[in-house]
């Protein structure tokens, strides 16, 4: 803490600061005929001769445009308001500077020509626009079908977006957050006409935008903009459905927007298998407690895995299997959201409530295939569960003066959930003949997490232009609590000494408490008008503690006899400083960043209980380069390289066995040293402003100098495994991708294709035997979307994955399959307001043993009648031919895995919809 002190003094003698050669300045804007404001309305700020945006804003209800620390200088002011001339003036600061501003409308005809022959596509600035009306959806269709239409965006079956080849993260509505950072809130339930524009964009963090400093923490970003008149009103919908086999879905969603301001409201609720988890805030407990992973619905798992930067520990093949989620799930969840701009306050709010129950049927079969052990393992059970999440977000970003403001944005969150499950299990020699173990466990268990943080963001700009300090304060609390009951009967029949009868019942409780917080200043000084010098400064501590016991059953039934090798109370805190020096500039063409950074991390852990320390100190050189290349206004070439490196962590240090699988015995390893990183990135992307087409590459390449991997010792005789954790050098893993979009007409009509190539080498240790695998994916895929006249839609997309994987010691498994997943959807408008759709779903699996190549084909369909305005009925049924099964094989480290599933098979849903419109007229 010592070592920040002078930097916090330094921002608290400079926060007083007088303004000095920048000022904040403001015009308002209206209709020249009846001096009415016009809400909406932007401004821009240009140097005259460069297309580079200075400052630019957007009119408030008053018709206000405010445009924030301007530099002294000439510029070109330029205003914009839609169905109005365009004005552009020359304005100098200070001196020549309007008051008002008065716009005169365009003609009526010529207004309504350019909106309708307005391209499908284009460009504005770095973003990509797409227009709304261009691309037809089906009746009551929901953002998420909008963005399925759009050239260069992919949505996947699980509602996650990408863009231009990359994973989009957040979705703004207007410029605001909506329901937090998740993004399928907004594109599962708000209503597709609502959209006007539909804006893609690499949103720089928030203190690149305020420095001017590109850090290279680019986020890929949706805004939708909604229609003009849909600004000032409420809107909304209503939807009930019931369908065979207890099947049902339904809900409410209703929105209040009156210019800034936006209030939301959503309750709704089905057994469809439509999850409505938060992959973000997920993300965030699973990362402080990785025994939430055995706790979370498939659905759940499914987003986690696709988000950018989640790693969930385990090997490919697993990783495969859980993108894929099964079981069924019914799901309930709603919240409230508020956002509101004034004067000198931006202020962000909402809740959101989850509660999903799961259940799932399974039968799953491994072949262990090694030179010195070859045994089968099969399992067979049921799980059930009731996972209920909570969330609390809010934001007010207040502006004292001109150059200084605070953001302060609270979190919290609350997790809890009930799991259960019931199995069988038994291994054998691969011959089949001599049977090594079988057995039954029942486990249920009980947990809770709580997370509560506050970010602090204190912003202050100094008189010299450029110069600007950043000081940002994070304090966190994280608890969490679990008792798990954990019941198993086996037998081993191979063992020295005879067969033995092992039995587990036990009640284990686990408790923990984790207070941090999380401390950086930043220092820009401009060294030149393109050219500066920024200072950083990050001290972390953490101290948490963690409580397990387990119990015994004893005679009497009771869980009171302690089991000390089980149970442990251990202390353990963390202190890191990072210190970073960076050098940016700032050209007409080029942007670049080049620093390093110096980290010092340090973790003391204890067990008074087990008599054990931990004592780990870790450094790390980290420099990083940022280059963004922009040829032209639709060219851009990116550069990425940076270095990282992350400490173990508590559960990876802790020598502390866990036997919650009586097969599959981990522990932690104290001699663990930090992993280390380097990661390169070159990404293109060509925009092309005639046709609409578009074309991307992305290279990623990621080498760890030292890595953490599994050690597994197998026990041949019974088939136990223990497990630890180890350091490795020379895993890697690499990508390639590439995309091209090209429009068809001007009716939103599109083809877009890619393919992507992967490459994985990891080690991992198998009875000290060091087994090398590498994985080799090629990944073709394509979008084709066409519009028949105004009256039929039809879409197909298809993607073929070639995979292949080669063991350095273990040769007798199979090494390449194909995975193909395709589908065709058409959408027939047909008069009497009724509307016709059908759609095929299909997975095929090449490649593999017998029995286990199997194609699934989903056909779906469904009509909708409109009834009056605001009513319509939709009669929809879902995998007709009732084909849907999960008979599918996964290749892991040294055995491969055969796995059935429960899964939602043929139903029938009839719904009615209610959608309320009520936008009161302009007044003229």
């Amino acid at each position: 803490m010592v070592r920040i002190l002078p930097l916090i003094l330094l921002v608290s003698l400079l926060l007083p600061e007088v303004a000095g050669a920048q000022q904040s300045l403001h015009t308002y804007v209206h209709d020249v005929a009846n001096n009415q404001p016009l809400a909406g309305a932007t401004g821009s700020l240009r140097i005259p001769g460069d297309t580079a945006v200075i400052s630019s804003g957007m009119a408030n209800g008053q018709g206000k445009i405010s445009f924030i620390n301007i530099p002294n200088g000439k510029y070109e002011l330029l205003i914009h308001s839609l169905g109005y001339q365009d004005q552009k003036r020359r304005v100098t600061v200070p001196g020549i500077w309007p008051d008002s501003i008065a716009l005169t409308p365009g003609l009526t005809l010529r207004e309504v020509t350019i909106q309708e022959d307005a391209a499908p596509v284009r460009m504005k600035g770095d973003t990509v626009e797409y227009n709304a009306a261009k691309f037809k959806t089906k009746e009551n269709a929901v953002v998420e079908d909008l963005l399925r239409k759009l050239p260069g965006v992919k949505v996947e079956r699980d509602g996650s977006i990408k863009a231009q080849g990359e994973q989009v993260q957040r979705i703004l509505v207007d410029g605001k957050e909506f329901f937090g950072s998740d993004p399928t809130v907004a594109t599962r339930n708000l209503p597709a006409d609502m959209i006007d524009k539909v804006q893609v964009l690499d949103k720089q963090s928030e203190t690149g935008e305020f420095t001017g400093v590109a850090d290279g923490q680019q986020t890929k970003t949706i805004n939708l903009v909604t229609k003009k008149n849909r600004k000032r009103g409420f809107f909304g919908n209503a939807s009930a459905g019931i369908g065979t086999d207890g099947r049902y879905e339904g809900g409410i969603n209703a929105n209040s927007f009156a210019g800034d301001m936006q209030l939301s409201g959503l309750l709704k609720g089905n057994n469809v298998n439509k999850s409505g988890f938060s992959a973000s805030e997920l993300l965030q407990l699973v990362m402080k407690d990785p025994n939430m992973l055995r706790n979370l619905p498939p659905a759940a798992l499914s987003e986690l895995s696709r988000m950018k930067g989640v790693r969930i520990e385990g090997n490919g093949g697993n990783i495969a299997e859980i993108a894929r989620p099964t079981g069924l799930t019914d799901t309930k969840f709603g919240g409230v959201n508020f956002n509101n701009d004034w004067d000198n306050l931006k202020w962000r709010s909402s809740y959101f409530y989850n509660n999903n129950r799961t259940s799932n049927n399974y039968s799953y079969a491994r072949q262990y295939r090694m030179p010195d052990t070859a045994y089968n393992y099969l399992q067979a059970g049921n799980t059930s569960g009731n996972n209920t999440n909570q969330r609390i977000d809010m934001s007010g970003d207040i502006k004292f003066n001109p150059r200084t403001s605070l953001k302060i944005s609270p979190h919290m969150s609350i997790n809890g959930g009930n799991n259960q499950e019931d199995r069988s299990y038994r291994s054998f020699t691969a011959d089949g003949v001599k049977l090594l173990n079988d057995g039954r466990q029942l486990t249920n268990s009980i947990n809770k997490q709580q997370l509560l943080t506050t970010e602090l963001i204190l912003r202050h700009r100094l008189a010299k232009p450029g110069r600007t300090v950043v000081l940002n304060v994070t304090p966190e609390y994280y608890h969490n609590t679990g008792e798990t009951y954990n019941r198993n009967t086996g037998n081993f029949y191979n063992l020295q000494g005879g067969e033995k009868q092992p039995i587990t019942d036990q009640l284990r409780t686990d408790k923990g408490d984790v207070y941090s917080v999380n401390t950086n200043i930043l220092y820009t000084e401009p060294l030149s008008r393109s050219l500066s010098l920024q200072a950083g400064q990050m001290f972390y501590y953490s101290q948490g503690k963690y409580n397990r016991q387990v119990c015994d059953r004893d005679a009497s039934g009771h869980y009171t006899q302690p089991n000390a090798l089980l149970s442990d109370i251990y202390d353990a805190n963390s202190r890191q400083y990072t210190s970073k020096l960076s050098l940016a500039g700032n050209h007409k063409r080029l942007l670049y960043t080049v620093g390093a950074g110096w980290r010092q991390f340090n973790i003391r852990g204890s067990s008074d209980m087990k008599g054990y320390h931990v004592n780990s100190n870790y450094r790390a050189w980290l420099p990083e380069v940022y280059a963004e290349w922009k040829q032209n206004k639709t060219t851009k070439l990116i550069f990425r390289y940076n270095m990282d490196a992350s400490a173990p962590s508590v559960a990876q240090l802790q020598p502390l066995e866990d036997n919650s699988d009586p097969l599959y015995i981990r522990k932690g390893n104290p001699l663990l040293q930090q992993k280390k990183s380097q990661h390169l990135q070159l990404s293109f992307n060509n925009f092309q402003l005639t046709a609409g087409n578009s074309i991307y590459a992305r290279a990623d390449f990621t080498y760890f100098n030292r890595d953490i991997t599994d050690s597994t010792s197998i026990e041949a005789a019974s088939g136990k495994q223990y497990i630890i954790p180890v350091n490795v050098a020379g895993n890697l893993n690499g990508s390639l991708a590439v995309g091209k979009s090209i429009g068809i007409g001007h009716n939103g009509s599109s083809f877009t294709a890619g393919i992507s190539a992967t490459y994985v080498r990891s080690l991992t240790f198998t009875n000290s035997l060091p087994n090398i695998n590498r994985t080799w994916s090629i990944t073709p895929d394509m979008n084709f979307n066409y519009y028949l006249g105004d009256n039929i839609n039809v879409s197909a997309r298809g993607s073929a994955a070639w995979n292949m994987r080669r063991f350095s010691v273990t040769p007798l498994l199979p090494e390449k399959n194909w995975l193909l997943m395709y589908g065709v959807e058409s959408i027939v408008t047909l008069p009497w307001d009724i509307s016709l759709e059908a759609g095929t779903d299909g997975f095929s699996s090449l490649g593999m043993a017998a029995g286990y190549n199997n194609t699934i084909l989903l056909v779906n369909a469904a009509i909708t009648k409109g009834i009056g305005k605001s009513f319509s009925l939709r009669a929809e049924a879902k995998d007709l031919l009732n084909r849907n099964i999960t008979i599918n094989r996964i290749n892991g480290s040294g055995y491969i895995e055969d796995r059935q599933n429960s899964v939602l098979g043929r139903y029938f849903l009839l719904s009615a919809v209610y959608k309320f419109r009520h936008f009161p007229k302009t007044k003229k």
